[in-house]
């Protein structure tokens, strides 16, 4: 073993605390890249090789009905590759105690071939014409486990007012519902009221008295298409159909939350190790720096002795690269784990039936490959000055430094306030550049992820305060298999518990603007409504206005509507002609989740050329008849689905474990981060004033006085780093949430209080913490040893 490398070895152990904090802020960078990364390439690659085996749709298209035949024409649009035409309708499922449920009817032609194909999961498929005259089905497998569904049960839709009962045989998912959501409205998924059923085509037909038709198109574009172009032409041919909307793979709903979160886990492997690497590197360079200045009398030696500039920067630059290559170990080991443990997640909360885990290699290397790079040039960036060391100067003390005043000094009021203590500390943290502007980017990080970390909470509470209690203030909201008149609401506000009942009529629609079209839904309720809130962009509550619409800011951006244009609303009910109507955009609302643009429910029946009709019900209840009101509508034949407020929230409640388990990893790599960050500033800050601290100690100093004087140093640059750190949190939350936003919702900014004092307060805990460990050597201080002239 090389006299260098034995060097290198006690340098390491006698400098084992930094060096070991150095590696934890390496391991904590390289675990966050490794983890993300690999969970995103699994996520990715689990998504992309389910829709290729099951040959995913590139373009939707929805009819109120048309000829199966319809579908030989499409194919042979040019640009098309594959066509396949179902069926596919959401229909009342009545449950166990009559209660209500969705389900959503969708066809598949037997055998299973062409687009959108199942990929079965247990049990067998359905068969097309079944022994004994049944129907058989396949449900997905959260509604089938949700329900407690055993193979061969009976399940019942209502189909044209009559029961149809199915026969389950096996639990199947296709590529189009990994994310199992009835709408956009709908925050989370609910498999005990809304679930996948598929059943082969003509049994759908004959489920939904539909003999011979289907109600949607989807086609698989041949490579190189233009994709506009053939859905324009494919439109010519459905219009005679009523051709109620269409869309490409990238807004299918399913389709667009899955790359949602795949988007915010590679915006979270971009920038967060990039932090991390980064305060490592500047830790490593303050601290080689000062083991440069240190050690000038033993380079001084080492030149003398023959050892030349190359060697003696490998040796220092070796230190950087020995604790980076322990922080690439122990970060992959983590990583690898930690990935594993996300990819769980992931494969719970969508439907992906293969298995998402495995270590990418690919992912291992670069973190190895950056985490060394990180200590090589750190290590390059420090050890630079060993090549102006010459050995006759070295052999004398290192001249001191020209020490100005400080900006402080320059304020004589403000300096005349402040003890000798105050003075010393301020001096020694403002003449120490670099030491000091790594402390403060540090506790500035370290805040600002702790910000981050938290404010997904606030955020979350925020939207289901705003949404289930300020906007949606009925506990329940009750729809009809069909629309109904307003005085046939009656018997509904009169059931026992009902407070009050207020009729909305939800209508989907077109909204066509200088030659642009987005597809909406219409909501109609009265004038005087106090159970729906609604707003503006700034907040300011809106009115339903006698005549004008109240357009969703997200459609009036897709349109570049504003407040006094006149649209064109275009009905797509499904039944009867469409109707257009032009109507004022009279003001912008903003909503959260989903979307929708009101008018007055008196307008909304206008729109369709009828008269005080309603598609549902809003109730506000007494809470102690919840029970009884929801079995009251489960015996009423003409509703159709019953939403409750509390149901709701309950299962957004249980879908939030993975995000409570995100936030407490991200607070330890905050605290780690800034735990490291302060102790080296600490243990450095200590090591250069050893003689200046003795001396004091001499002078009559106690050890408290003495380490008090690192603790001002400590505090003052701290509590400058919490200062900037908060904001500087906000701004990265909002660039996270600009990372991962989508047109089916937006999570805003919303960050109370308590978080940014909990996060202020953890802050201090770390650094007093960390303080602490540091100043331990202020009371173990030989004073006879450390006031030798060592140089």
């Amino acid at each position: 073993m090389g006299v260098l490398l034995k060097k290198l070895f006690r340098t390491i152990w006698n400098t084992r605390g930094q060096f070991l904090a150095v590696t934890a802020v390496v391991a904590v960078g390289i675990t966050v890249y490794i983890a993300m990364t690999t969970s995103y390439y699994n996520l990715n690659h689990s998504r992309d090789e389910f829709y290729r085996d099951n040959n995913f749709a590139d373009y939707y298209f929805h009819v109120v009905r048309a000829p199966e035949q319809i579908t030989r024409q499409i194919e042979s649009v040019p640009g098309v590759a594959a066509v396949n035409g179902r069926l596919q309708k959401d229909v009342p499922l009545v449950r166990e105690g009559d209660q209500k449920a969705t389900a959503r009817i969708t066809s598949y032609p037997v055998p299973m071939e062409g687009i959108n194909r199942i990929q079965l999961l247990s049990g067998r498929l359905f068969e097309r014409y079944p022994q004994g005259g049944g129907v058989e089905v396949l449900v997905d497998p959260q509604f089938f486990t949700a329900n407690r569904l055993s193979f061969n049960d009976t399940i019942s839709i209502v189909s044209e007012g009559r029961k149809v009962s199915l026969s389950v045989v096996g639990t199947g998912i296709g590529p189009e519902f990994t994310f199992a959501m009835k709408d956009a409205a709908t925050l989370m998924p609910d498999p005990e009221t809304f679930g996948l059923v598929m059943m082969p085509l003509n049994q759908a037909q004959q489920a939904l008295n539909l003999p011979g038709q289907i109600n949607q198109v989807i086609i698989k574009l041949s490579p190189g298409a233009d994709e506009k172009e053939v859905a324009g032409r494919i439109e010519e041919l459905l219009e005679p159909y009523g051709n109620l909307s269409s869309y490409p793979l990238k807004k299918q709903l399913s389709h667009a939350i899955l790359q949602g979160e795949l988007d915010g886990l590679k915006a979270v492997s971009g920038f967060m190790p990039f932090i991390f690497l980064s305060i490592a590197a500047a830790i490593q360079i303050v601290m080689l720096g000062r083991m440069i200045r240190g050690q000038r009398l033993q380079i001084g030696i080492m030149k003398a002795m023959g050892y030349n500039n190359r060697q003696i920067i490998t040796y220092y630059t070796s230190y950087s690269l020995s604790s980076s290559l322990m922080g690439a170990l122990l970060g992959s080991v983590a990583g690898i784990g930690l990935a594993s443990v996300i990819s769980e997640v992931y494969a719970e909360f969508f439907n992906l039936p293969r298995a998402i885990g495995g270590v990418n290699t690919t992912s291992v290397i670069t973190g190895f490959a950056l985490s060394l790079s990180v200590g090589a040039a750190a290590g390059l960036a420090a050890s630079r000055r060993v090549t102006k060391v010459n050995p006759a100067e070295a052999m004398r003390p290192e001249p001191p430094k020209n020490a100005g005043k400080i900006f402080l000094e320059r304020l004589p009021r403000l300096w005349e306030l402040l003890d000798s203590t105050w003075k010393m500390s301020l001096r020694t943290a403002l003449r120490n550049r670099g030491r000091f502007a790594l402390m403060l980017v540090g506790v500035t990080f370290s805040v600002g992820l702790l910000v981050m970390s938290l404010f997904a909470s606030d955020s979350i509470d925020y939207m289901i305060n705003k949404q289930y209690f300020q906007d949606q203030r009925y506990d329940y909201l009750v729809r009809f298999a069909s629309p109904l008149k307003e005085n046939d609401l009656l018997d509904i506000s009169r059931i026992e518990g009902v407070i009050k009942a207020e009729p909305v009529f939800e209508i989907p629609v077109k909204i066509h603007f200088q030659g642009k079209t987005q597809e909406d839904s219409l909501q109609g309720i009265p004038r005087d409504s106090t159970l729906k809130r609604l707003e503006n962009q700034e907040g300011r509550p809106l009115s339903i206005p006698g005549e004008g619409l109240l357009i969703s800011e997200k459609t009036a951006d897709k349109l570049g509507a504003r407040v006094g244009d006149r649209v064109e609303i275009e009905t797509l009910l499904g039944t009867g002609p469409s109707r257009r109507a032009s109507v004022k955009v009279v003001q912008i609302n903003r909503q959260l989740v989903g979307g929708g643009s009101y008018v007055s429910l008196e307008q909304a029946n206008q729109v369709i050329q009828e008269r005080r009709l309603a598609s549902g019900v809003m109730l506000k209840v007494d809470p102690g008849r919840f029970v009884a009101l929801e079995e009251e509508l489960n015996d009423m034949n003409n509703v159709s689905s019953i939403s409750s407020r509390q149901k709701e929230l309950d299962n957004f409640n249980k879908n939030l474990e993975a995000m409570v388990y995100s936030i407490a990893i991200m607070v330890i790599f905050a605290v780690v981060m800034g735990f490291a960050i302060v102790y080296n500033s600490s243990v450095i800050s200590f090591a250069e004033r050893k003689r200046e601290l003795a001396s004091l100690r001499v002078l009559g100093f106690t050890s408290r006085e003495v380490s008090g004087l690192l603790l001002k140093e400590n505090l003052f640059q701290s509590i400058l780093g919490v200062a900037i750190g908060l904001p500087f949190g906000r701004l990265m939350s909002q660039g996270y949430i600009n990372a991962v936003s989508t047109d089916l919702f937006t999570i805003p900014v919303v960050i109370y209080p308590l978080t940014y004092f909990w996060s202020a307060l953890g802050g201090v805990f770390f650094i007093a913490v960390a303080h602490l460990l540091a100043v331990r050597g202020v009371k173990r201080l030989d004073l006879v040893d450390v006031l030798k002239n060592r140089d």
